[in-house]
């Protein structure tokens, strides 16, 4: 990029879903800074917008449009349940922990290519260079745990994990989410597959380490 000189560097996957950010210094953006860049940008040039992402996203990206005064919407972390918020109109943008960016005024659907444009637009009403906004990104620390979960078991995973809560501790949007000081662990059914996902996130790398690790370990031993 530097050798380049170039602005930006953009890479659309061959489904025209998938993309990778590069800024201008060469850094490839990781999933969470792309998101977090989208999202302060889409705060800082649309006055009290309405952001829409998927529960398993960072908190960050909620402290991001909270601070510039925009709304932020939780949705289900499958592909539908998000496209479904975005359709319900007055949503600016959305996004999931995948990657996925839909741009409602255009389509409520995921499109590369409309975040390219997007992106493009942004910046330039911005004026900073995007190195220099992704440098003022608060640093993310998220962990993900799998545990083998017999079908006919999920339900009783999730009930027991509930009663062992606070009510005010816990978010329903899509499996269980509990909501810690330091932090959130999200405890999700495979749509798919005999497994439940453990999400966490907290202040350091070793601090969601040791929440997925914990409420995976709570898992397995109710499975015995």
């Amino acid at each position: 990029m530097r050798a380049s000189g170039s602005d930006l560097g953009f890479v659309i996957g061959p489904n025209g879903e998938e993309a990778v950010i590069v800024d201008d210094e060469g850094t490839v953006l990781d999933r969470n800074q792309a998101l977090l860049l989208l999202v302060t940008l889409v705060v800082t040039h649309t006055p009290g917008a309405r952001i829409a992402c998927s529960v398993s996203t960072t908190e960050q990206a909620a402290r991001i449009a909270e601070a510039h005064g925009a709304e932020m919407i939780w949705a289900p972390t499958g592909a539908s349940g998000l496209q479904e918020i975005a359709s319900e109109g007055g949503v600016a943008f959305a996004a999931s922990a995948d990657g996925s960016c839909l741009w409602p005024d255009f389509l409520p659907a995921n499109d590369a290519s409309a975040t390219l444009a997007k992106l493009l637009d942004l910046l330039a009403r911005d004026g900073r260079r995007c190195s220099e906004i992704v440098r003022g990104l608060p640093a993310v620390a998220i962990a993900h745990e799998i545990v083998p979960t017999p079908w006919e078991r999920k339900g009783a995973v999730m009930r027991e994990l509930v009663e062992r809560v606070l009510p005010e501790q816990v978010v329903l949007v899509d499996g269980v989410k509990i909501v810690r000081d330091d932090g959130w662990v999200l405890v999700l059914p495979d749509p798919e597959d005999a497994a439940t996902h453990v999400v966490a996130e907290a202040g350091t790398d070793a601090d969601a380490r040791r929440a997925a690790e914990e409420y995976a370990r709570r898992i397995r031993q109710s499975l015995r």
